[in-house]
């Protein structure tokens, strides 16, 4: 994945909410791209072109709503009264939690190490834990 695990930069909860918070989030939702990259042999993993501009339009359309576009010169929009609000997230705190809660990977294009993705992720086809001497095979068997 090219360098999107940034904490702060633009679209960041920047004007609602608590940042540290919002760090602990982000950090979480790396953590399970880094999972899934490498439990999946996921070589690489893009924003999709189209994904990419609808949030923008849509970050564009909301923050028209918010008070960050108001008359006033500021660094949200590149120290100017008329520019595009890039520096804060298109909404509130929770939003944002909400969103990144879980991962979507089909707004990414994602290219896998192997030829077959199934090789990747299901291996030798045998999970880890069966192939340790003495674990209970049946455990599931109520």
């Amino acid at each position: 994945m090219p360098n999107y695990f940034i904490f702060t930069g633009p679209n960041a909860t920047v004007g609602h909410g608590s940042l540290l918070t919002s760090l602990q989030w982000s950090a979480e939702w790396m953590i399970k791209w880094m999972r899934k990259m490498a439990s999946e042999g996921i070589k690489s993993v893009t924003p999709k072109q189209s994904a990419t501009d609808e949030f923008v339009r849509y970050g564009d359309q909301i923050q028209q709503t918010l008070t960050w576009t108001g008359t006033c010169r500021s660094w949200y929009k590149n120290h100017r009264r008329d520019g595009r609000v890039t520096a804060t997230w298109p909404g509130s705190a929770l939003l944002y939690r909400q969103m990144i809660s879980e991962l979507r990977p089909e707004d990414f294009d994602i290219e896998y190490r192997s030829r077959n993705r199934f090789s990747e992720i299901m291996g030798n086809g045998f999970t880890a834990y069966e192939l340790v001497e003495g674990n209970d095979l049946a455990f599931f068997v109520k």
